[in-house]
């Protein structure tokens, strides 16, 4: 595939980029400030944009902003365009850490409703939830409340040669039918609901190509304690086990797991179940106020740690 800017695609993209920039505009005005003025600190709540950039003989395309504002509407709406959807060789979702009680949810519902499709898209990324984040990211469809409910599934399907995949919250069940052939790189943000993501995994065989998976383990781990949360809101070590010695994870060569409660002698059992594994711990779980410590409202003692480098 070779594409230009003058391809009717990348035309879309371009009047799709100035409109948003409009948009930023009358924000600022509309909030009494002046675009132009050198003085102006950056108003990230008001920085919604369309990065675009020739990648592989097609094109990278980069949302920041909010999914609550018509500029995200009007990417699907653009994204919806069989030939805008043709040249696109590259996917991102990022935004200021904004949302409301907490969720910031990314609904691709009304793009997913469509018939368009994405022949050449290897790249897609959905930014997980940082650690400094104080809103917790999520795709969710629209009608529910919290729920992906399949349309990371349905996204996938509609990019079959997916390479690299990278999501802010677990898909379900259903993202184990798609069959995506070329997908080398899996990266599962964390959520308050993994919905059996490693389960799924151990007997997958969507997946041949599966080299690196990073996951993270469920936000409940941190913030609800224990003897409140609900049973299988956290993956248990068995499944862990089955994972390891399951079909589904036979292609991996490298596996990121963040955020996990497995003891030493789990963690070392694992390990050797595959030797040959590059196999690496990662734990950078969502901060907390000290404030809210002495309140009980959630586990924290994981954020006051001694010298782990003391023998």
């Amino acid at each position: 595939m070779r594409t230009d800017s003058s391809t009717t695609g990348y035309q879309a993209l371009l009047e799709l980029q100035q409109r948003i920039h409009a948009f930023n505009i009358d924000a600022l005005v509309e909030n009494g400030m002046g675009p132009h003025d050198p003085g102006m600190p950056r108003q990230v709540g008001l920085e919604q944009r369309l990065a675009l950039a020739p990648l592989h003989g097609g094109v990278h395309l980069e949302f920041h902003g909010n999914p609550w504002d018509d500029t995200f509407a009007w990417t699907l709406e653009c994204l919806a365009d069989q030939q805008v959807a043709d040249v696109i060789v590259s996917l991102s979702f990022t935004g200021p850490d904004e949302g409301a009680n907490g969720i910031r949810e990314w609904e691709f519902t009304p793009l997913l409703d469509t018939g368009v499709h994405f022949p050449h898209l290897r790249s897609l990324s959905i930014r997980p939830t940082e650690p400094a984040d104080h809103n917790a990211s999520l795709v969710q469809r629209r009608g529910t409340i919290m729920e992906e409910a399949g349309d990371m599934a349905r996204f996938a399907a509609k990019a079959p040669h997916l390479t690299e995949l990278v999501l802010p919250n677990a898909p379900d069940a259903s993202f184990f039918d798609v069959s995506l052939p070329h997908l080398a790189t899996l990266r599962i943000g964390a959520g308050c609901d993994t919905q059996g993501f490693i389960t799924h995994l151990a007997t997958a065989s969507t997946l041949p190509r599966l080299g690196l998976l990073d996951f993270a383990e469920s936000t409940e781990l941190r913030s609800a304690w224990a003897d409140e949360r609900p049973d299988g809101m956290v993956t248990a070590y068995d499944a862990y086990s089955r994972l390891f010695s399951g079909s589904g994870f036979a292609s991996v060569h490298s596996f990121i797991l963040r955020n996990s409660a497995l003891d030493l002698a789990q963690l070392q059992a694992l390990q050797d179940l595959r030797p040959g594994l590059q196999f690496m711990v990662i734990q950078a779980s969502q901060g907390g106020y000290v404030s809210h410590f002495a309140h009980g409202v959630f586990p924290w003692r994981h954020q006051i740690q001694t010298d782990s480098g003391l023998r």
